[in-house]
């Protein structure tokens, strides 16, 4: 009695590891830059940011690189909070295509209270 209820058990898993197998051999037709996803619009990106300062003025400097072949606008959103206060900003970027050289690449700066703290930057990106 334990015994075929045991292979009975063994049968549905093999049955559901053949029909997970199956479906993970699937592969989907590569999108075109028109349909892509916006999930995959947030690794179409590449940001930086960093400190810098010029005299008395402390800025923080956000730069994003479109890596995809989309032209893309993104709206940027940043709140740098440190020992001096929170600065905000907001911004309206439009990236080239990755072959496109500069137009491909973006800085956005932002005057800040203070060199240092905690910088929150957010993008909404959007296909053109």
């Amino acid at each position: 009695m334990y015994v075929l209820a045991g292979l009975q058990l063994l049968s549905v898993m093999i049955a559901l590891c053949a029909g997970a197998a199956a479906a993970l051999g699937q592969t989907a037709a590569p999108a075109s830059p028109k349909d892509v996803a916006p999930t995959d619009l947030q690794s179409c990106l590449q940001e930086t940011g960093d400190y810098l300062t010029r005299g008395k003025t402390v800025t923080y400097v956000i730069g994003i690189t479109n890596t995809c072949t989309t032209r893309l606008r993104c709206e940027i959103y940043a709140n740098v909070s440190g020992a001096r206060g929170t600065a905000l900003g907001h911004t309206v970027m439009t990236l080239g295509p990755a072959g496109s050289g500069a137009a491909s690449k973006r800085t956005y700066t932002m005057r800040v209270k203070a060199a240092g703290g905690i910088a929150q930057v957010s993008r909404d990106c959007k296909a053109l």
